[in-house]
């Protein structure tokens, strides 16, 4: 038996004939229709284009940027990155190759600092300091939900010190953050600067790495990934400094995987190597789905 041929393009075809040959294209993916309309809704820049235009003749650009896009996704690239966009906490982040995508459930590190902003900064000018910063989605938002704070942003890799700066002048953020090129703390001064810390650090054990699907695997950022044998290793180096970084009353707070609270715990393998008698306790959030999510520090 001769193999099926893939779907001829629809050329010339309308919206929906060409969602429809999307659907078939994107066959390995669970939701293929789900794909292939939300690839459509991002083109048109209207969610609901899909069904309001559906009867429309696809002009020929948009025509092969879809068909581009669709392969693309049918090889496991992830969505935002072929849309060049992530919808964070209601407002639309710039991303791409070389930076981490940001998921929802960071959203809840981001809601936790702004509680901690509404019981102890009604007055005055808070300073926050984003730890491997990526798209900026973390600080940036908190400065957009609070404006009177400003905010310093940690990160390594070019591509994502692009995206940042980008994101940084979409929301025309240049004079309240501040993007520093480093690892961690090493570019900060060892004084009590900040009110706020946070940080969603790589925290997958390397061994793990091969089994995360596709779109994570095969085109995230590693470095923005792995975590060390233990995915631990990050949260230790961030503990050895970031505690002398905060002001009286300030709040650290990390995102963690959903097996890693115990690890804070007293005598937990995150404060492994730490001078003893560290300062706890950590206090564990968990997120809409009731996984432990963030870890909080207040100094």
């Amino acid at each position: 038996m001769e193999p099926s041929l893939p779907d001829p393009d629809p050329t010339p075809g309308r919206v929906s004939d060409w969602i429809l040959w999307g659907q078939g294209r994107l066959a390995n993916l669970d939701n293929p229709s789900t794909e292939s309309r939300a690839l459509m809704g991002a083109l048109l820049g209207s969610s609901t284009a899909p069904w309001t235009r559906g009867p429309e003749q696809l002009p020929d650009a948009q025509s092969a940027t879809f068909r581009t896009w669709v392969e693309r996704r049918a090889a496991r690239e992830p969505f935002q990155y072929i849309v060049g966009s992530v919808s964070f906490f209601g407002r639309i982040f710039r991303v791409g190759p070389g930076v981490l995508v940001p998921r929802p459930e960071t959203e809840h590190l981001v809601a936790s600092a702004l509680d901690h902003l509404s019981r102890h900064h009604r007055e005055g000018q808070p300073r926050i300091l984003d730890l491997g910063a990526g798209s900026g989605a973390i600080a940036m938002t908190l400065l957009l939900e609070w404006p009177e704070a400003i905010g310093v942003a940690v990160e390594r890799e070019p591509e994502a010190i692009r995206i940042l700066a980008e994101n940084r002048m979409r929301f025309g953020l240049e004079d309240r953050l501040a993007i520093l090129r480093g690892s961690w703390g090493e570019m900060l001064s060892k004084r009590p600067d900040f009110d706020l810390i946070l940080s969603n650090p790589p925290y997958i054990p390397t061994g793990a790495l091969a089994t995360l699907d596709p779109e994570v695997r095969d085109h995230e950022p590693i470095p923005a990934l792995d975590g060390g044998p233990d995915g631990l290793s990050c949260y230790r180096e961030i503990l050895e400094f970031a505690p002398g970084l905060l002001k009286d009353g300030g709040l650290l707070a990390f995102e963690i995987g959903a097996d890693q609270a115990e690890a804070f715990q007293p005598g937990g393998a995150a404060l492994s190597g730490l001078p003893s008698g560290f300062p706890g306790p950590f206090t564990v959030e968990r997120d809409v789905s009731g996984r432990d999510r963030i870890i909080t520090w207040k100094k």
